[in-house]
C-alpha cells in the first residue's frame, strides 16, 4: 500500500512541474460527467484527479487517526530497554544498518515532519540541518533526554536532509487537498490566477498564484514554480498553467488572470475567464519605450543615454549600495525598471554621490556624465510613475480598482507638464504618447473602481457614468448564487475594442441563461444607483469588511465586489523574490529536484 501511496505521490507532482506533459482542455462539453469527491463534495473533470484527491484526503485521516490514538509515555518494558541501551564504543563503528532499528517508524517519521516543520519557516535550513552546529545540538538534546543511554544522531537518523525530503510528498499531499477543497468550496465565488516571471539575476522561472475571497480576507495560494526556460514558448508555460490548475479546480469556476505582456494575448480564458495584463508591466513598457536604448538613438537623445549608462554604473556600486540600504523605504516593486531605480536613487543621493566619488581619482570621472539639471527633471518624470508601481503592487489590499485612477492621474500629469515651456516638455510628450499605448485600462478596471465606495464614478468625467454603469450591471447580473455552478461574471467580450482579441461570447456561456440575466437586470440597476446615491466611504476601513457587512442591502453587488476587487493588479509581488532565490540555489547546488522544489514552494507559501 505504501509503494503505490509513493507511486502516486510522484505522478501527482510530475503534473505539476513537468511542461512536457499532454495539454489539460481549457473546458469540457456540458454533456461530460464531472467526478465529485464523496469527502468534501468538489469536482473534477478527469477521473485520475478525483482518485489523487481521495487518496490526499485518506492520508490525511490516517495521520489525524494516529494522532488521535497515540497513548501517552509510560515507562519502557524489558525488551525496549535492551534495544534502546547505548552500544558500547567498540561496537558502535560497526553498526551501519542500525538506522532503521534504533528508532520505531512511527518516531521517524514524527522527526522527518518536525524537520520539514521547520525547513517550511526557512527555506535555506535545508542546508543548515546537516552541519556541524545543528548535530552537535541535536545529539546534546538526545543526550540529556535519553532514558537509556544515547546513540549517534547519525546512526539513529541518518542524513537529516535527506529524511526531511523523504516526508515532503506526504506532507505536500495533506496540503494540497485543504487547498483543493479552498479553492472548490462552494461558497467560492470565484478567483483571480497570477501567472508571471520572477527574474533572479541570470535565472528566472514561472510562479502560479490564486486569490480568493473567504469571509472578510483575502486568501493568497501559490500552486506551483517553474523554471523558465529560453527554449520554450509561451504556449509551454499556458500548457503548464492547464495542467496545474486541473489538479486544483473546476475549468467552469469564474477566473481572472493576471499575466505579465508575453502571456497576456493568449487564450487563456477560454469559457470561464478574462486575461488581464500586469499594471505593474505596463508602467515598466511604459519606461522602457521612452528611455530604452533603442528609442534612445532614434530621437537623438543621447545625452539622456550618458546619464543613464552612469546612473547605473554608479548604482553597481558596493559604496552606494550601503548607502541605499541604510535607507528606510520600501522596496521598488518587482516590475518596475532597473535603469529608472538607478537613476532615482542618483537623484536622491546626489550630493552624498558627489561627495564622495569626488574624493577618489578612479571615481571622480563618473561625476562627468551626471547633468544635474537633466537628472532632476528626469526624475520628476519617473517619480511618479514608480509611485504608481507601489500603490498598485501592494499585497495587503484590493488594488484593481485603482488601475483607472492611475491611470488619469498620470494623463493628467504629463498632459500639463507637456504645455510648459522647458527642455522637460518634449519629454513630457514621450512620456504620454507612450502611457496612452503601453498601459491598457480594461471595463474589467472601470467595474472595479465603481465597486470601491471611496471612489465610485469620482474619477471619471461625467459623459462615461452610463457606459460604466451598464457595464456593471451586466455582470452583476450574471453572477450566479455561490454553489449554483455554472461559469460567467466576467465574459470574452469584457475588453476594450483596442485591446487583445479574445474569444466572442455572449453574455453568459449558454443562451439558457441570457433571460434570467434579463430578469435580474432592474433589480441590479437598483441596487446599484441605492449604492451610488449613498454618500462616500470616507473610513480607511476594509474593501471586503465593507461588502461582507451589506451583504443583504446590496447581495448582487456584494458577490460581485467580493470576486472582483480580489484580483491583483500587479502579477507578481516583492515577497516571491526571496523563495525563488531560494529555491533556484538550492537546485543550482543540486540538493533539491525540480519536482521537489515545486513542492518545498508549495508547503512554504500554503503551509499555514
Amino acid at each position: 500500500m505504501s509503494g503505490k501511496s509513493s507511486l502516486r505521490d510522484g505522478n501527482n507532482s510530475q503534473s505539476s512541474s513537468d511542461t512536457t506533459s499532454p495539454m489539460m482542455p481549457t473546458s469540457f462539453p456540458t454533456s461530460q460527467k464531472a467526478y465529485t469527491c464523496g469527502s468534501c463534495g468538489i469536482q473534477f473533470q478527469f477521473y485520475n484527479n478525483l482518485m489523487e484527491h481521495m487518496q490526499s484526503h485518506a492520508a490525511d485521516n490516517e495521520n489525524h487517526t494516529k494522532e488521535d490514538t497515540a497513548k501517552p509515555c509510560q515507562a519502557p518494558i524489558a525488551p525496549q530497554e535492551q534495544t534502546w541501551k547505548s552500544p558500547q564504543p567498540a561496537q558502535r563503528n560497526h553498526m551501519p544498518s542500525f538506522q532503521n532499528r534504533l528508532l520505531p517508524e512511527k518516531e521517524r517519521q514524527q522527526v522527518a515532519e518536525r524537520l520539514l516543520r521547520m525547513m517550511c519557516t526557512d527555506l535555506g535550513l535545508l542546508g543548515a540541518l546537516s552541519s556541524k552546529d545543528f548535530l552537535k545540538l541535536a545529539q546534546t538534546l538526545v543526550d540529556t533526554g535519553s532514558r537509556h543511554g544515547a546513540y549517534s544522531i547519525r546512526d539513529a537518523l541518518g542524513d537529516m536532509s535527506s529524511l526531511a525530503l523523504k516526508q515532503l510528498p506526504r506532507m505536500y499531499n495533506q496540503v494540497k487537498v485543504k487547498v483543493t477543497c479552498a479553492l472548490g468550496s462552494n461558497s467560492s465565488l470565484g478567483i483571480a490566477v497570477t501567472c508571471h516571471s520572477q527574474t533572479i539575476g541570470p535565472d528566472s522561472c514561472y510562479v502560479l498564484t490564486a486569490y480568493q475571497v473567504e469571509g472578510v480576507r483575502l486568501r493568497r495560494y501559490v500552486l506551483g514554480l517553474k523554471e523558465s526556460s529560453l527554449r520554450e514558448g509561451p504556449e509551454h508555460v499556458h500548457h503548464w498553467v492547464q495542467n496545474v490548475l486541473s489538479e486544483f479546480v473546476m475549468s467552469e469556476i469564474r477566473t481572472v488572470y493576471v499575466t505579465e505582456p508575453r502571456l497576456s494575448l493568449l487564450p487563456f480564458c477560454g469559457r470561464s475567464g478574462l486575461s488581464l495584463r500586469c499594471a505593474g508591466c505596463s508602467l515598466a513598457a511604459t519606461v522602457q519605450a521612452v528611455l530604452g536604448r533603442r528609442s534612445l538613438q532614434a530621437r537623438g537623445l543621447h545625452e539622456l543615454g550618458e546619464l543613464l549608462a552612469t546612473c547605473r554604473d554608479i548604482a553597481g556600486t558596493t559604496s552606494f549600495s550601503r548607502e541605499s540600504k541604510a535607507a528606510d523605504e520600501a522596496p521598488p516593486p518587482p516590475c518596475w525598471d532597473s535603469a529608472a531605480e538607478a537613476l532615482l536613487k542618483v537623484h536622491e543621493n546626489f550630493e552624498a554621490i558627489c561627495e564622495a566619488y569626488g574624493r577618489c581619482k578612479s571615481t571622480a570621472p563618473l561625476l562627468q556624465g551626471l547633468n544635474k539639471h537633466l537628472l532632476g527633471t528626469l526624475s520628476c518624470l519617473l517619480a511618479p510613475l514608480r509611485q504608481a508601481a507601489q500603490e498598485l503592487g501592494a499585497d495587503r489590499w484590493p488594488t484593481l480598482q485603482q488601475v483607472l485612477p492611475v491611470y488619469i492621474r498620470l494623463e493628467k500629469l504629463f498632459t500639463s507638464k507637456a504645455g510648459e515651456a522647458g527642455a522637460g516638455s518634449k519629454l513630457c510628450h514621450y512620456f504620454l504618447e507612450a502611457l496612452k499605448e503601453n498601459f491598457k485600462v480594461e471595463r474589467v478596471h472601470q467595474v472595479a473602481m465603481i465597486l470601491d465606495p471611496q471612489l465610485k464614478l469620482r474619477p471619471v468625467p461625467g459623459y462615461q457614468h452610463e457606459e460604466i454603469i451598464s457595464r456593471a450591471c451586466d455582470m452583476a447580473a450574471s453572477m450566479r448564487e455561490p454553489g449554483s455552478g455554472g461559469s460567467s461574471g466576467i465574459t470574452g467580450d469584457e475588453r476594450d475594442g483596442d485591446g487583445p482579441a479574445g474569444p466572442k461570447r455572449g453574455r453568459m456561456d449558454c443562451g439558457v441563461d441570457r433571460p434570467s440575466c434579463a430578469a435580474e437586470e432592474p433589480q441590479v440597476r437598483k441596487e446599484l444607483f441605492q449604492y451610488l446615491g449613498e454618500p462616500l466611504f470616507h473610513a480607511t476601513g476594509d474593501l471586503f469588511q465593507y461588502w461582507s457587512s451589506v451583504m443583504d442591502r446590496y447581495p448582487k453587488l456584494s458577490r460581485l465586489a467580493l470576486w472582483l476587487l480580489a484580483v491583483p493588479a500587479v502579477g507578481v509581488h516583492s515577497e516571491c523574490v526571496s523563495i525563488c532565490e531560494q529555491t533556484l540555489a538550492m537546485k543550482k547546488k543540486r540538493q533539491v529536484t525540480a519536482e521537489e522544489m515545486n513542492k518545498l514552494v508549495f508547503l512554504k507559501c500554503n503551509f499555514a
